[in-house]
């Protein structure tokens, strides 16, 4: 099992035509989630969200690879308003004959330099390999 010592992430890369379709294909669900992250902001005083006004960009940024047994690891760096990125993980199946079937996975939110938990980041924040 991969973790965030030992995986197989390839090299961070501008993004292709491949990649784009990629993120492209779980952009609602990537929306959705950080609609949801919002609202448990303003339920539980979480602050993940604060920084971010509205969501008026979803760009492609960075990605990079990790192949696994039943398929390909995606993580990227999507910028969502100016300076203002999340880190994305989603999945893309090798079972799917038209290699369409792709599955958003998760949003990496951490503790900021500040200490509070935060799923904003910086263009200059390093994508690196998350589980959630």
């Amino acid at each position: 099992m991969s973790d965030a010592k030992n995986n197989l992430m390839g090299d961070v890369m501008p993004p292709n035509e491949e990649a784009k379709a990629v993120f492209h294909g779980v952009k609602d669900d990537v929306i959705k989630r950080l609609h949801e992250l919002k609202h448990e902001d303003n339920i539980h005083d979480f602050h993940v969200m604060d920084d971010l006004k509205k969501i008026d960009t979803f760009l492609l940024k960075q990605y990079a690879v990790e192949e696994v047994a039943y398929g390909y690891n995606y993580f990227g760096k999507i910028e969502i308003e100016e300076n203002k990125n999340i880190h994305v993980r989603c999945h893309k199946y090798h079972d799917d004959p038209k290699n369409e079937r792709i599955e958003f996975y998760s949003i990496l939110t951490e503790k900021d330099e500040t200490g509070k938990r935060t799923a904003i980041w910086s263009p200059e924040e390093p994508l690196k390999y998350f589980i959630d």
